[in-house]
């Protein structure tokens, strides 16, 4: 999941919410994200704050954008392999083949294995490792300067076990804590690279996509464009909610031979493009369809092993529908003025299916129901606008300043977990969230004395309401895990991207950035008040510092470069509450790496690299549930890497 400005996703297929940034795949909002698509890649946008009235998706976050290599009209490719330590492997390959004037395909593909970090002490799995490959075909046809349509289909299958969860501490008055207490003094005392869980976790996924992304030039002034796409996504995930060999709360993945992640999804966008002169207007509808073809079932047990959860059957749907225009206008030859707006309508629903065997086949835990007949249906709507305004003046082609307000919908949503407790409680339905910001910027190419320069500088302040959080509430007599509403927030802060090259041969990128996030207004659904309380995984400051230097090596041995990269982040928050580990510490990462490209003056290049060079210890997230099931467990992020990678390009 993507999160930006402290703005990220939530909520589940069927349920509503959606997500806060959408991710797209040659303009397609799809799951672009992970392993299997961030490669042979031509170019990464992000677009920052509300999205929606240009095209595709609304969001209220932003945008990341993927473009992947379209076929040339060339032979060309590249071939290489890496190799490092914990047993790394991999390889990456793309090659185009002109089929005639106007066809042109290209194939690329990838895989990557390496052993985990974190051991079981009892069973020797290996967690933190990485297994999986990729495929991706690209058909470009292009019959004349008028028509250009793209096709690409790419593969994804990932079958790794996920991450290793680490036990940190034990709530003395948890209910299990005279079990957890000795297991968390032996992890202690193992460190955090040797764990003993009792789920056979697992993190099983496989992703088909399909798109066409035709554009058409009817005249000079007028373009079409469609952008039709199908998804088939399933997954089989397990993990270990209490990170012991206890069995507290181990989500055990699906029934055999099904799913508990099962989604097929259609896109169809089309969009028209009008110049006339001093005004482009840009207007189009959008329309995504996500079902479940099977049913998504699991089991999981519970209270010391006592209690299953198995079901044994649910079905999701999320239908999407807007309408969205954009026009920019030049007031003068250097003043741009735009405006956009975006309506959309959201539907989401399904019906699922709870059982607990131990309890006489009973129904979750709504009295008065016995299996097979427990299923429960559940339904929603939400509707609501985007919209867009701004000034652009450029009062020199190396300089841009601008402003710009939005305004961004996401839609409501439905807990179903609470329809299994308590048909009538008001947490069943989620209320939409809605975001309004401010935004001011300046950027600028600067070139002195041979000296060459970029700066980009921007501020923001935003306006949060309804805001939809992962929470807690005591419905029925249960704790139960759902979707709530914070009333609202305010995020500010302050970005800076700076890039300089003193002289040819070096370099120089610095990125900062100030994020202060926090609610003004929050009470939970356990009831306590969380006003001022900062928002989850949003570090207050953030810097990066990277260096790249090309050597004086003769130009018959190729280019030889060397590049150190630093990032680091402040403290943030990870739990929804106060309590122990409930916050990640500030940690800074150093990376490193050579390339000898062209060597000899052949296509044979040759990188090795380090990352973690200092071996930091970092927490990248946490199951803080101090409060509520009594243990927090964490994942840490990867330890020292270090590697080599040839290729062959032509």
């Amino acid at each position: 999941n993507y999160t930006i400005r402290g703005i990220g996703g939530i909520g589940s297929l069927g349920t509503g919410g959606g997500p806060g940034v959408v991710a797209y795949f040659a303009e397609d909002p799809s799951t672009a994200s992970g392993p299997g698509l961030l490669f042979d890649l031509q170019s990464v946008q992000v677009l920052k704050g509300p999205q929606g009235t240009l095209f595709g998706r609304n969001t209220t976050g932003g945008a990341v954008l993927l473009d992947p290599v379209k076929p040339g009209f060339e032979r060309d490719g590249y071939i290489e392999g890496t190799i490092g330590n914990f047993s790394r492997r991999g390889g990456r390959g793309a090659v185009t083949l002109p089929l005639r004037d106007t066809l042109s395909l290209r194939l690329a593909g990838q895989f990557d294995q390496r052993d985990g970090f974190v051991t079981d002490i009892n069973t020797g799995r290996d967690y933190n490792d990485r297994n999986n490959y990729s495929l991706r075909a690209g058909l470009l046809f292009q019959p004349n300067d008028r028509i250009s349509s793209y096709t690409a289909v790419n593969y994804v299958d990932i079958d790794e076990h996920g991450p290793g969860t680490v036990l940190l501490a034990v709530n003395p008055a948890g209910p299990a804590a005279g079990l957890l207490t000795p297991l968390l003094t032996a992890q202690q005392a193992r460190g955090n690279d040797r764990i003993a869980l009792s789920a056979n976790t697992r993190n099983v996924n496989r992703t088909l996509l399909a798109l066409n992304n035709t554009t058409f030039r009817l005249t000079d002034a007028i373009t079409l464009k469609n952008v039709v796409s199908y998804t088939r996504n399933r997954g089989d995930f397990a993990s270990d909610g209490d990170a012991s060999t206890l069995v507290i709360n181990d989500l055990n993945g699906a029934l055999p031979g099904q799913w508990n992640a099962n989604s097929e999804t259609w896109t169809e966008e089309l969009q028209a493009r009008f110049e006339l002169g001093r005004l482009t207007f840009q207007t189009g509808v959008f329309y995504s369809d996500t079902s479940t073809p099977e049913p998504l079932t699991f089991v999981q047990r519970t209270n010391l092993g006592a209690v299953s959860l198995v079901q044994d059957s649910a079905h999701a749907n999320d239908t999407s529908k807007a309408i969205y225009g954009q026009l920019t206008y030049k007031l003068t030859d250097t003043l741009t003025a735009n405006a956009g707006y975006r309506y959309t309508w959201d539907e989401f629903g399904g019906d699922i299916s709870i059982y607990i065997p131990q309890f006489a086949n009973a129904c979750g835990t709504n009295p008065g129901f016995a299996f097979p007949n427990c299923s429960r249906a559940f339904d929603g709507e939400s509707d609501g606008d985007t919209w867009q305004l701004g000034l652009d003046w450029q009062p020199s082609p190396d300089t841009l300043i601008y402003g710009v307000t939005r305004h961004g919908y996401k839609s409501g949503g439905i807990n179903p977990s609470v329809l299994l407790v308590s048909a009538t409680s008001p947490l069943f339905r989620v209320r939409p969230e809605t975001v309004t910001d401010g935004e001011i910027g300046l950027k600028h190419d600067w070139s002195a004395s041979g000296i060459n320069a970029r700066t980009n500088i921007s501020a923001f302040y935003m306006k949060y309401e309804d805001i939809q959080r992962s929470d807690y509430a005591l419905i029925g007599g249960f704790n139960t895990q759902l979707i709530t509403n914070a009333a609202e927030a305010t995020v500010k802060g302050f970005e800076f991207e700076g890039v300089i090259q003193p002289f040819d041969a070096l370099t120089l990128t610095a990125t900062y950035s100030y994020n202060d996030a926090s609610y003004d207004k929050y009470i939970d659904g356990l009831g306590v008040d969380r006003s001022g309380f900062p928002f989850q995984y949003v570090p207050k400051n953030k810097y990066s510092l990277d260096a790249k230097l090309f050597l004086p090596v003769p130009s018959t041995m190729g280019d030889v470069s060397l590049r150190a990269s630093y990032g680091w982040q402040d403290d943030q928050q990870v739990s929804s509450d106060l309590q122990p580990f409930g916050i990640i510490p500030a940690y800074g990462l150093l990376n490193l790496r050579a390339d000898w490209d062209h060597i000899g003056g052949s296509d044979v290049g040759l990188s090795v690299y380090a990352t973690n060079v200092t071996d930091e210890e970092y927490r990248v997230t946490s199951n803080a549930t101090y409060n509520t099931t009594g243990l927090v467990g964490a994942a840490f992020g990867d330890p020292r890497m270090y590697g080599a990678t040839l290729r062959y390009s032509w």
